[in-house]
């Protein structure tokens, strides 16, 4: 006969499982399997029907590879949706607690029976940490309805009499699936092992390399069918794994039995929790057992039907259903929304997992306009109407009085408060007490860009609304309010605690992003460009849409559109402030990166002053590792409030590591187009010029940890002026301050061994200083001094010395002959003239400075000390080592006294005391003199100054002097390659490092390595080297020793202040 037509009315009684294993076992219990009904609208389940005795049974699963409390709630509330439920069993598999007075095994049944103070399911992990950090559960869950206690009384008494069958069940299940006898069995007392709850597991997933010493004891069982045990069940969001944990918490809460997706169904979903024993919910679980477990629940779920009466079901009233939720939101849900998981299920858990229904709870999420808020809380929204039944989402835009008011407006009209459309009414009001009313059942209110504090905190005189907005803040057990806002002070003042930061995504989310709104997904296929636009944009949800917006519209490639975006900074702004429709954004709204924060600029010069200073300050130097005390100075609270004004916005973020900070990058960029657009971005450029020209040092050892520092923030400031307008002014201020902070650059440069950049540096500061001032100024001597020394310390020679020459002879006159800068620019001219070979010249004019400085200076001072190690060196030269290593020890005591051991000169003075101690053949105790100074020179210089490299080279020569050619060689390797990435192949000291390595492999026999080495050398020697070039090719086609080259004796140049 066929069967009756059925319709979603006639299923009554709906079974959860979590896993197909358990589904399956459900399904095989099945009296009758019926047809599939049409699935209705806004239900994802997937259900069987079917029969069980005289009931009908609507069964669904969680879905594949989803756990928990969350996802166990949402397919109960959508069953209940499209099926008029009367109650329910939970069935499936659980860890269980043995005890003496619960001899709980594996394959035994678990229900949830109200015990004690608990309704028979209990959250083990909802509560909050109080004082101390003691954690306290909060809350409780519903019993189960009577219906099924009732049956489950009527049961337990039957088992006492007659004794219920557990195993009639299994052979139904196995008879009705045949298949399913295979793996559904029991696996035998022997395979079931209970070790010490402090015993950790050890190996794979098997316990076989596990120490059998630690298995407990148990009487062994007569029968081995599976026992029923009754009692409250823990259930909570992770997997309980850990013996030690587990035997704390069923102590506590007097629990037998552990699982995952009960406590989301206890108050919505009426129900009872019939758990087969799997594993002891310790670091042992495995898998073996699943399927015999969930046959166990499923039996006897199929038992627990039999004791209840079709006609008390009929009788049951379903579930009261209230009115049907409202949906008050500005946007459909975004197809296109990615990621974002940490912040949404932090969401989730305060608004419903610990939502204790006790108070009105509250949630900000903070972050820069466009980070994505928005668009997580319209994602929050959708999820928890799938989750929570009966949730109501009311949206408003509270940006602005106007805004707030029409929202309330649309809220009581959906909700038809009375009076509401009469013109006198106080419609916010009205609309807050309704919310606040339990009648009105549960619901969640998003205050979206609840930005402007003072509309909410603080009477506005000016403004046409009366009193304050946060008054009207609906309160009620059965609501929450999630806000979004970019001041995290107001944050703070909504919703306490209770902050998330809203931060950039991480890399995988924005290629999704961009991938998902670009029309060519093809474009993604360059894979190097995405990335780079990607870090480009620093992973900014609204920069990543701007720029799939501009390919989309122009077909531009993302290599392209990379090409125009790293041509300039103007281009970066310009493409940064491209308009583009966005339908997820308000109307009128304006959408480009660089406007989107104007009113966030606008607030804050509204709001602090010194904020906005700060803002303006930092948008002209570098966007990080800013110095707080580089900051215009105030009190220390002024100065705390300002930045924290500006923390608060998200505009800079504080460095754990120290008192510094960062701008956000696009924010930083943003700014510089606010200060061009009001047309102050050139009188702010100046200003920060001058602060930066003030508090940049003088550059030396002693104060470098400062001036490196600063060293970023006034690069940055200097690429940015406007160089051509600064000449062509009429007043000279801003030239002086730019002049002298190009000086300290370049000193700065010839300090960290960037000869290069110094020279650029002293060549840019020479040309302005030549437009503002006379040659013979003291400042343009200075900078040809600096240049000079940069060009000779990169083996450009005869132009230094020319420049040595001129500026010496312009010192003469202007400053006289025994001023402290000419005689600084007399020692430069020596070593220049030294570097050339010329020693005897050197030697008569350091002897002429050294003289005159002893009169002027002092026999103590620095530049004495200089010039006295300058002197040595020509000596050595000359061959005048009795002499010069007299003046050399004599120096280097001196300076040790004055300057100190890790001083730069005295480390110089001590290399070249080495350096004569090999040409003397005094290779050991150099080689000891020359480790103490690399360590020194490692520490205080760096591991890639030159310096530190010419110490490399010099250790070496000593290394190879004893025949130590293996350390030699490796270390020359080491330098070398060292050399030509901070020097170049072509400078003078990678030359001569090149040199020594040869030479070092020829004695080692190694001539084809040595032969490439010399042919690169060749390749890469300028016109300048060409004695060195000359002198190794003759001497190898003569099969001569190579002369091995220090880096060497180190003049000690002089700077003039």
């Amino acid at each position: 006969m066929a069967h009756p037509l059925r319709t979603h009315e006639d299923y009554q009684i709906g079974i959860i499982c979590a896993l197909a294993t358990e589904m399956a076992a459900m399904v095989a219990m099945l009296d009758e399997a019926h047809p599939k009904l049409p699935r209705l609208a806004g239900d994802d389940n997937e259900y069987t029907l079917g029969k069980i005795g005289v009931h009908n049974i609507v069964i669904a699963c969680l879905p594949a590879g989803l756990m928990g409390n969350g996802p166990a709630a949402i397919v109960a509330n959508s069953m209940q949706r499209s099926f008029p439920i009367k109650f329910g069993l939970m069935v499936g598999v659980g860890g269980g607690v043995w005890s003496k007075r619960d001899d709980v095994r594996l394959g035994d049944i678990v229900v949830s029976q109200p015990t004690g103070a608990h309704g028979g399911v209990v959250q083990w992990d909802f509560g909050k940490v109080g004082q101390g950090g003691e954690f306290r559960r909060t809350g409780s869950l519903n019993k189960p309805p009577p219906i099924l206690l009732n049956a489950l009384q009527e049961l337990r008494t039957f088992d006492i009499t007659d004794g219920v069958d557990i195993q009639e069940c299994l052979s139904i299940m196995v008879q009705n699936k045949p298949r399913i006898g295979r793996t559904y069995r029991y696996h035998g007392a022997d395979r079931d092992q209970l070790f010490a709850a402090t015993y950790e597991h050890e190996g794979d997933e098997t316990c076989e390399q596990c120490d059998l010493e630690s298995i407990l004891q148990r009487l062994p069982r007569d029968n081995p069918s599976p026992k029923i045990h009754y009692g409250n069940i823990a259930s909570g969001n992770e997997v309980m794994k850990h013996g030690v944990t587990r035997d704390r918490i069923a102590n506590d809460l007097g629990v037998i039995c552990f699982e995952m997706e009960a406590a989301g169904l206890m108050d919505n979903f009426r129900c009872i929790v019939i758990r087969g024993i799997c594993d002891y919910a310790d670091s042992h679980k495995n898998k073996i057992w699943q399927p015999y477990a969930a046959a166990t629940a499923a039996a006897f779920a199929r038992v627990l039907l039999r004791f209840i009466d079709e006609q008390e079901v009929i009788k049951m009233s379903p579930t009261p259903k209230p009115p049907k939720p409202l949906r008050v939101l500005p946007f459909g849900r975004n197809k296109d929304f990615v990621g974002r998981h940490s912040h949404l299920d932090r969401l989730i858990k305060i608004l419903h997992t610990e939502d204790t229904e006790e108070d009105c709870q509250r949630v900000a999420l903070v972050g820069l306009g466009g980070v994505g808020k928005t668009q997580i809380a319209l994602e929050c929204a959708f999820r928890l109407q799938k989750l929570i039944l009966n949730l109501s989402v009311f949206w408003v835009r509270a940006s602005d009085p106007i805004s707030f008011g029409s929202a309330y407006r649309d809220i009581g009209q959906r909700l038809k408060i009375p009076g509401i459309e009469d013109d006198k009414a106080d419609v916010k009001r009205l609309v807050q007490t309704r919310l606040s009313q339990e009648t009105t059942g549960k619901w969640l209110m998003i205050m979206d860009n609840a930005d402007d504090f003072e509309i909410f905190y603080h009477r506005n005189n000016n403004s046409s609304v009366s009193g304050r907005l946060s008054e009207y803040f609906p309160s009620s057990e059965l609501g929450a309010i999630l806000f979004t806002t970019r001041d995290r002070e107001a944050a703070t003042n909504y919703a306490g605690s209770n902050v998330i930061d809203t931060n950039e995504m991480n890399n995988e989310e924005s290629r999704d992003l961009l991938r998902r709104n670009l029309q060519n997904k093809r474009l993604m296929d360059d894979d190097s460009s995405a990335t780079k636009l990607l870090e480009l944009l620093v992973n900014f949800p609204l920069a990543i849409m701007q720029a799939a917006a501009y390919m989309n519209a122009k077909s531009s490639s993302i290599a392209e559109y990379l090409r125009i975006y790293q041509g300039s900074n103007d281009n970066i702004i310009e493409l940064l402030s491209k308009d583009f429709k966005d339908t997820r954004r308000y109307p009128g709204m304006k959408n480009p990166v660089a406007t989107t924060w104007l009113i966030s600029f606008e607030q804050i010069q509204k709001r602090d002053a010194l904020a906005a200073d700060y803002m303006v300050f930092i948008s002209c130097i570098k966007e990080q590792d800013i110095p707080r005390d580089l900051l215009t100075p105030a009190s220390e609270i002024e100065k705390t409030e300002a930045l924290g004004t500006l923390k608060a916005f998200g505009f800079i973020k504080e460095r754990i590591s120290r008192d510094s900070y960062d701008m956000h990058p696009l924010v930083h960029k943003a700014m510089q187009n606010w200060l061009k657009i009001k047309d102050d971005w050139g009188f702010w450029n100046q200003q920060s010029l001058i602060k930066i020209s003030y508090v940049f040092p003088w550059p030396e050892h002693e104060n470098r940890a400062i001036w490196m520092r600063y060293l970023p923030h006034a690069q940055y400031i200097i690429t940015s002026l406007d160089l051509e307008l600064i000449r062509t002014m009429e007043t000279n201020e801003v030239k002086e301050h730019l002049c002298r902070l190009l000086h300290n650059l370049a000193w700065s440069s010839f300090l960290k061994g960037q000869y290069v950049e110094a020279e650029g540096i002293s060549r840019q500061g020479l040309q302005l200083l030549e437009m503002v001032l006379p040659k013979d100024h003291r400042n343009t001597l200075a900078n040809m001094n600096n240049l000079a020394q940069a060009l000779c310390l990169q083996g450009k020679l005869t132009e230094a010395e020319a420049i040595h020459q001129e500026t010496l002879q312009l010192q003469k006159t202007v400053l006289g002959e025994d001023h402290p800068n000419t005689l600084s620019s007399m020692n430069n001219l020596a070593t220049s003239i030294y570097k050339q070979g010329k020693y005897a010249e050197a030697e008569a004019i350091h002897r002429q400075t050294l003289q005159l400085q002893k009169t002027v200076l002092g026999e103590d001072h620095p530049n004495t000390f200089s010039s006295m190690n300058n002197l040595v060196t020509s000596l050595y030269k000359q061959g005048k080592y009795a002499e010069a290593e007299a003046i050399h020890r004599q120096t280097l005591q001196l300076q040790k006294t004055v300057l100190g051991e890790d001083h730069l000169d005295t480390l110089k003075s001590m290399n070249n005391l080495a350096v004569s101690l090999n040409d003397q053949g005094k290779h050991a105790e150099a080689e000891v003199m020359h480790r103490q100074t690399l360590q020194l020179r490692k520490t205080v210089l760096g591991e890639d100054h030159p310096g530190t490299l010419k110490g490399m080279n010099n250790l070496a020569i000593s290394l190879n002097g004893q025949g130590k050619y293996a350390e030699a060689e490796g270390l020359w390797q080491q330098t070398l390659q060292l050399q030509e990435k901070v020097l170049g192949k072509d400078h003078l000291d990678t030359l001569r490092s090149m040199n020594n390595l040869v030479e070092c492999l020829d004695r080692q026999g190694k001539y084809k390595e040595a032969e490439v080495i010399s042919q690169n050398a060749d390749r890469n020697s300028r016109s300048e080297h060409h004695l060195i070039r000359t002198s190794r090719q003759t001497k190898r086609k003569e099969k001569q020793t190579t002369k091995i080259y220090p880096a060497g004796v180190e003049a000690l140049g002089h700077n003039n202040v």
